[in-house]
This record gives C-alpha cells, sequence and structure tokens, in this order.
C-alpha cells in the first residue's frame, strides 16, 4: 500500500474549473485586451491548486499579482507624464526665448536704420499655440516606443539646455498625488501578497493524502 497526494476534481463538484466558483472578472479600459487571461493561465499553471480552496486562495493571489503590475503600469505612466510636461515645458521655454533673441535683433537693425523706440513696433508676435505644438511633439517623440524617434528627440532636448536624466530623476522624486497614491498601494498590495502566499503555500503542506491499494 502506498500514499498518493489526493486530487479533487472539479468535475466531482458539476464544475468545468474551480475558477467558476468565482465571478468572472471583466475587462477593465486601459489594460491590454486578454492580457489578463494569459497571466491567469500562467499563473494558475505555475501554482497548481488541487482542491476547491486552493483555488479561491490561488485566484485572490493571482488577483493581487495582477494588480501589483496595473499599479506599476499606472505609475509609470504617471512618471511619463510629468517629464512629458516637463519637456514641452522646456521647448516652449526655448521658443520664448528664440522670439526675444529675434525681437532684439529686429530692434537693433531698426535703430541702425535710425529709428527708436518711439516709431518702434513689434514686426512679429509670439506665436504661443505653434510653441505649445513643438513642445508636445518633441514630448511625444521623446517618449515614443521608437527608439530612432527617441534618440533623435532626446538629442534635441539635450540642446535645449535640459538634461533627460534630471527629468527622469525630478519625476521619481516627484511628490504628485498620482505617484505617491500608487506607492502607498503597491505597498499594501505587497503585504497582502506576502500574507496570502503565506496562507496558499500552508495549505499546500497540509493537503490531505488518499491511502490507494496496489494490484498484485
Amino acid at each position: 500500500m502506498t500514499k498518493d497526494l489526493l486530487r479533487v476534481e472539479p468535475e466531482r463538484f458539476d464544475l468545468a474549473s474551480f475558477a467558476d466558483l468565482l465571478p468572472a472578472r471583466e475587462h477593465i479600459p486601459g489594460e491590454d485586451p486578454g492580457s489578463f487571461q494569459g497571466f491567469r493561465e500562467g499563473m494558475m499553471r505555475s501554482l497548481v491548486p488541487m482542491t476547491p480552496y486552493e483555488g479561491v486562495i490561488a485566484e485572490n493571489l493571482i488577483s493581487i499579482e495582477w494588480e501589483l503590475l496595473q499599479h506599476q503600469r499606472m505609475r509609470d505612466a504617471s512618471l511619463r507624464n510629468l517629464i512629458r510636461a516637463a519637456i514641452s515645458e522646456a521647448a516652449m521655454a526655448k521658443c520664448k526665448d528664440d522670439h526675444e533673441k529675434a525681437l532684439d535683433a529686429a530692434f537693433e537693425k531698426h535703430a541702425e536704420d535710425g529709428g527708436d523706440e518711439d516709431d518702434w513696433e513689434e514686426p512679429f508676435s509670439f506665436d504661443a499655440v505653434a510653441a505649445e505644438d513643438a513642445g508636445e511633439d518633441l514630448a511625444a517623440r521623446a517618449t515614443s516606443r521608437d527608439p530612432v524617434a527617441q534618440a533623435i528627440a532626446l538629442a534635441e532636448i539635450t540642446a535645449l539646455g535640459v538634461a533627460p536624466l534630471n527629468l527622469m530623476g525630478e519625476a521619481y522624486r516627484s511628490r504628485d498625488v498620482s505617484i505617491t497614491r500608487h506607492d502607498a498601494k503597491y505597498k499594501e498590495l505587497e503585504h497582502r501578497r506576502r500574507d496570502v502566499k503565506r496562507d496558499f503555500d500552508a495549505l499546500q503542506k497540509t493537503r490531505p493524502l488518499e491511502a490507494e491499494i496496489l494490484e498484485g
């Protein structure tokens, strides 16, 4: 006689899977379509729950792991938004500076031709819309997934007198609520993950055994 691990099959409870015990998870806009299902299937193959209760705890653990990943994605998105805003602001500042320099050059030419401040009229005005568009374009290229576009944009940012590494550092040090809220939630979820994983490991160690009589 030998002892084998008792595996409870979902069919014994008229279920196709123990996951049917739980409500179906609805897709949340912002997630990559279908990504959770693939993530869940991979995690289930790794955790290998063998009883209905292990299945429930495994689903809980998977949910926490997924939420950790999503908070990381949202935090990264917030960091990119802060960096994009800083890049756009730097580009607009450069446009304003170029405009002022062009006006100074125009006034010098005006003075050389015998004019003075009394008869001076600005020959052109600052195009705030064009400056904003230029800033947003540079920020979009800097955060593009195209490495070539990124490299060109980063060279342009450096030419503005702004170090891209400093932009990233400022974003990471930011106390913006979009960053701090995700940081706090991430720490909370890490604590929950440790607790649930401890419970799951304890269940695995105390799985029931079933005696089986071998033929012969």
